[in-house]
């Protein structure tokens, strides 16, 4: 309770003190103290332990001991000791705080740091002594201080002079004499006083009146001497009388050998270099955070520093002559002109960027380029190698940032400058390439960098990401190894040499950096490549693809789609297995590509296409069968997503293709022998419409293979080989799947085409199947009559009978009944099935030789030659038939 009514009363002291209130002036008074009470009764915070104080300084005392600080650990032991008989609450938390803001006491300890914790006598304990009055006023050191003095007439002490020689002889008491220093023995007497009243008269006119004594304005004169000397003053950036703080005249002053025109006019030029000076000892004076902005002040500073010591020279050359020199206010004009002018120019820069805010951090380095290269072409070389000078310095800084990102592929972190950035989540190893690192942009969409830079944005882009991929592969040789080619300095001598001063700065310029870069870019670039062909199985991985979307083998391809066709055909409900579809394609391709990879599966859309529309249509759910070959994520950067719908739709056309041959191809023409001569012209038609869609298939297929297939796959093989980065095999890649895409017809310029080849690609399952039903009827009707006939004619025993001559034994008719419950029944006639059948392949037919002929006209891609080519192919297909088939 005492504790509580203690720390009550604290608190009430507390809150009286921060408030400067109490409980009579302030009615929340005594709110806030019961506020603040409850706080530190319910705060969190604990006290010390000071057992852990203890063992942590036993600890530091061991520490010491062990690096051999004997001297500071029997330091440490005295002072606790010394600090145990000071009785005190608070002495754990003291040492704890110590313990805290310790920085490794073990090194940085010194036992002489105790000697400056030792406190001297206070100033109430210090006494004055006359020795410390003797020591401070100098009387030890006098010693006529103890001389006895004598008080006769004549006495002949050397302190004193005798005052019979015509002065009064007041007496002098001991008290008044000299003894040692005086404070009038501190005072300075001039001893020059004309010199003194010279400068001043030198210095009177910058306090003169500019009026006369009736008041009226006049000039106050001046000499050409004087003149100079402001001039000289003011180029140096010092405060003068004649001018202004931004270099403005003062017109109260004149040259007394002058006329006022004539005066203003020449004071002017000095006055404009004034104001052109101060605007770069302006931006000079102004701190700059950015590293490329502090070296264009430390460029600036050392250029004013050049002329400074050339004033300063013609300042000594006119205060110290050698020789007679004449004065002249005009000769000074022409010494500092070639050193003015090239100042200008940059102080003309410097206006451009602090006037209109805002136009990017590098833009000095653009107007420093531009300027540099106008120079040059006006012939003022001076200016030009001034301005080169200034701009190689600074863009050596800048460069900084690009030469960490293309030797290590780094970026550092926060900066705003560089042009490339890092977007802030991560993405998968195959979308480092395309998405970790963006290319910064203005809000106008132009690259955030300097115009002179832009055409090489791109190598110094892919540098780094170069880098970047290496060192995920492991391949990446660090800048010092001795396999470094060294870049070459881009020194101001180097990047304009001798002999070259009549070649454009921007061409030097570009020579010089694309040299500079092609050193760091080769090398990644050329490493990166050779990885991913040698190491990475790009080779492999293309070869594979061709073999597996664009069916470049034929028998591997047959093995695995005539399976799968043999299950639609059969109706056989597990057709969309993606296990067994996967199994079969594996074994087919085992012996060729890495059948690990292999998967192929059948889309959820397709997946809900009923088995019988699936089966007579090659639109249904061939296009929903997906064909997978998983690759290395390096090769994944080549073989971008948008690529594999491209593939995609070339295997569909090729699936669909293959579809159709292999219906045309599953009925042998021996097969119906013995029924052919029934109804010749129907069997005829028929056969001529087979021979049509086979010659389609077929012509369609060996396009497809010897004219966009293969060439293109062979021209992407070279130009892959001579690409030099990643981009360019990208660009191959990309450029080889659209030219294969529109050459096959799969663009969506020829989509009504494209329907149209399926549209006769599904006569061909229509053609078979009505073939199918038709033969199905016509089996039916031959076991009719056959069972007829065995009843009318009773045939012996062991004699065969007419249904032998069709049907071999029983098992042949439950694969009749078998067959007949999954073929769709023919509604129409035979005969007009096949008519239609003719009819509307004439109709597709010229309607995809006209419609290709018309693409190819109005266009005049590369692809458009093929197309007018494979019209042609398809024309001999539009030739009239023999009336007797129509």
């Amino acid at each position: 309770m005492a504790f509580a009514a203690r720390l009550g009363a604290l608190t009430g002291e507390l809150v009286e003190a921060i408030t400067s209130s109490s409980a009579e002036t302030n009615p929340r008074f005594k709110a806030q103290r019961d506020a603040a009470l409850q706080r530190l009764k319910s705060h969190p915070y604990l006290r010390t332990n000071q057992f852990e104080v203890e063992h942590q300084l036993d600890g530091l005392e061991e520490r010491f001991r062990v690096n051999g600080r004997d001297a500071l650990a029997d330091a440490l032991i005295e002072r606790r000791e010394q600090l145990q008989q000071v009785h005190s609450n608070f002495h754990p938390e003291v040492l704890y705080l110590i313990l805290e803001l310790s920085d490794q006491p073990t090194y940085y300890s010194k036992l002489s740091d105790l000697d400056a914790l030792k406190t001297g006598p206070s100033d109430s304990e210090l006494e004055l002594c006359w020795e410390d009055i003797a020591k401070e006023d100098g009387w030890e050191d006098d010693p006529a201080i103890w001389k006895t003095i004598k008080y006769t007439d004549s006495s002949d002490d050397e302190l004193y002079e005798d005052d019979s020689k015509g002065e009064s002889e007041a007496s002098t008491e001991p008290s008044e004499a000299p003894l040692g220093r005086t404070a009038e023995d501190l005072i300075i007497r001039p001893e020059d006083m004309t010199k003194l009243h010279e400068i001043r008269g030198a210095q009177g006119w910058r306090t003169e009146k500019p009026t006369d004594a009736s008041g009226h304005a006049r000039k106050v004169p001046v000499t050409e001497f004087q003149i100079v000397r402001e001039v000289l003053f003011m180029l140096q950036g010092l405060d003068t009388t004649l001018f202004g703080p931004n270099g403005t005249v003062n017109p109260a002053f004149q040259m007394g050998h002058l006329k006022w025109d004539t005066h203003k006019a020449l004071l002017s030029y000095f006055s404009e270099a004034g104001r052109q000076l101060g605007i770069l000892r302006d931006f000079v004076s102004k701190p700059q955070r950015a590293s490329h902005i502090q070296v264009l002040q430390d460029t600036v500073a050392k250029r004013l520093d050049d002329l400074d010591r050339k004033s300063t020279g013609i300042e000594s050359r006119l205060v110290a002559p050698e020789n007679n020199v004449v004065v002249s206010l005009l000769s000074i004009k022409g010494e500092l002109a070639t050193s003015l002018e090239p100042l200008y120019s940059l102080s003309n820069i410097i206006a451009q960027i602090q006037n209109v805010p805002n136009q990017g951090t590098f833009r000095y380095l653009e107007l420093l380029f531009d300027d540099a290269s106008m120079a040059q072409l006006s012939g003022k070389l001076d200016v030009y190698e001034f301005l080169a000078r200034i701009f190689v310095e600074c863009f050596n800084v800048y460069l900084r940032p690009i030469r960490l990102w293309m030797e290590e592929g780094k970026l550092i972190p926060g900066d705003k400058i560089f042009f490339v950035s890092q977007v802030p989540s991560q993405v998968s190893p195959s979308k480092i390439w395309r998405e970790q690192f963006r290319l910064r942009r203005t809000a106008d969409g132009k690259l955030h960098a300097p115009n002179f830079l832009q055409p090489a944005a791109a190598k110094i882009f892919n540098a780094g990401k170069n880098i970047v991929i290496l060192k995920r592969l492991g391949r990446w040789i660090s800048p010092g190894s001795e396999w470094t080619i060294q870049e070459p300095p881009l020194h101001y001598d180097t990047l304009c040499p001798k002999g070259l001063e009549l070649a454009p700065f921007s061409e030097l310029f570009d020579a010089a950096f694309d040299a500079w870069i092609q050193t760091k870019y080769n090398t990644s670039s050329t490493t990166l490549r050779n990885t991913l062909f040698e190491e990475c199985g790009l080779w492999s991985a293309l070869e594979a693809m061709e073999r597996l979307y664009f069916m470049s083998d034929g028998a591997a391809t047959e093995a695995w789609t005539s399976s799968l066709f043999g299950k639609l055909d059969a109706l056989d409900p597990n057709w969309n297995n993606r296990y067994s579809l996967t199994s079969v394609a594996q074994e087919a391709f085992t012996t060729l590509v890495d059948m690990t990879r292999i998967s192929i599966y059948i889309s959820p859309a397709g997946l809900k296409v009923p088995l019988l529309k699936a089966r007579d249509s090659v639109k249904s759910v061939l296009p929903s069968t997906k064909v997978n070959y998983r690759v290395a994520w390096p090769i994944r950067m080549i073989l971008s997503e948008d690529s594999n719908t491209q593939y995609d739709a070339i295997f569909t056309l090729l699936l669909q293709l293959k579809r159709a041959l292999y219906v045309l191809h599953k009925r042998k023409i021996l097969e119906n022998y013995w029924i052919d001569h029934d109804n010749w012209d129907e069997r005829a038609l028929y056969y001529s419409l087979r021979n049509n869609l086979l010659w389609f298939c077929t012509t369609l297929q060996t396009y497809l293979a010897t004219l966009v297939l293969a060439p293109n796959c062979a021209k992407m093989r070279q130009d892959m080989q001579e690409a030099h980065d990643v981009d360019a095999m990208m660009r191959v890649h990309a450029a080889f799947l659209k030219q294969v895409v529109d050459e096959a017809c799969l663009g969506s310029r020829l989509t009504p085409i494209r329907e149209c080849f399926l549209d006769l690609l599904d006569l061909a399952i229509r053609l078979e199947q009505a073939q199918t039903a038709n033969m199905t009827k016509e089996t039916e009707r031959m076991q009719q009559f056959s069972r007829l006939s065995t009843r009318n004619l009773s045939p012996t025993p062991g004699t065969p009978g007419l249904k032998s001559k069709y049907v071999d034994s029983s098992d042949e008719e439950d694969d009749g009944e078998r067959d007949r419950s999954r073929t769709l029944k023919m509604g129409k006639p035979f005969m007009t099935v096949l008519k239609e059948i003719k009819s509307d392949y004439d109709r597709h037919l010229r309607f995809v030789c006209g419609g290709l002929r018309s693409v190819a006209r109005a266009t005049s891609d590369a692809q458009s030659a093929k197309w007018d080519i494979l019209a042609e192919m398809f024309q001999t297909g539009c030739r009239d038939e023999r009336p007797g088939y129509s």
